[in-house]
């Protein structure tokens, strides 16, 4: 793949007259969608139509039925098209946490799956939980998490252990704080 430095690419839009540039971006913006759904979720963050979007291609992937390949790499790269596009931070966690719903909801309807599933569940759910906590939105999403860890205790593969000791890892201060009041 060839590559550009991007003081070539900054050499080459100084050149561009202001009409020359937005002329540019909008040509951009026609040819690559996501580029318009960068612009959509900047100019519009708090609208929930991209979000949608994306939870509604890993919610796909999710309905099939037992038996059926689970694309893995297309739930992975959903959630990081969208979070390469968005700058709601809540957002972001949520298309995190809506993914490992749908993973725990999918094993809880249809038994167990494998450990390939529940490795790659778990690292969402680790990845979100960090998000949560690195962006201080634990109020906003303790209640889900602590539900995901909760239900997903009767889960094979050491996946609910290893959902507890995730969530008490990143959330566990928050239960004790409720604790102390």
């Amino acid at each position: 793949m060839l590559k550009l430095s991007n003081s070539t690419i900054k050499k080459h839009l100084n050149n561009l007259t202001r009409e020359e540039l937005e002329a540019e971006i909008l040509n951009l913006a026609k040819k690559h969608p996501i580029i318009h759904e960068y612009y959509y979720s900047v100019l519009f963050p708090e609208q929930e139509e991209v979000l949608d979007k994306y939870k509604k291609i890993i919610e796909k992937e999710f309905g099939h039925h037992k038996g059926e390949i689970l694309r893995y790499p297309i739930m992975k790269q959903a959630i990081k098209d969208f979070s390469n596009i968005s700058n709601n931070k809540e957002h972001i966690a949520e298309i995190m946490v809506f993914t490992v719903e749908c993973g725990v909801d999918f094993t809880l309807s249809y038994g167990d799956i494998d450990e390939r599933f529940y490795r790659t569940i778990t690292s969402i759910y680790e990845q979100a939980l960090k998000y949560i906590v690195d962006n201080q939105l634990e109020d906003k999403f303790v209640d889900r998490c602590n539900e995901l860890m909760q239900s997903s205790q009767e889960i094979g593969w050491g996946f609910g252990d290893g959902m507890m000791e995730l969530y008490s890892d990143y959330l566990g201060h928050v239960d004790e704080e409720e604790d102390l009041e």
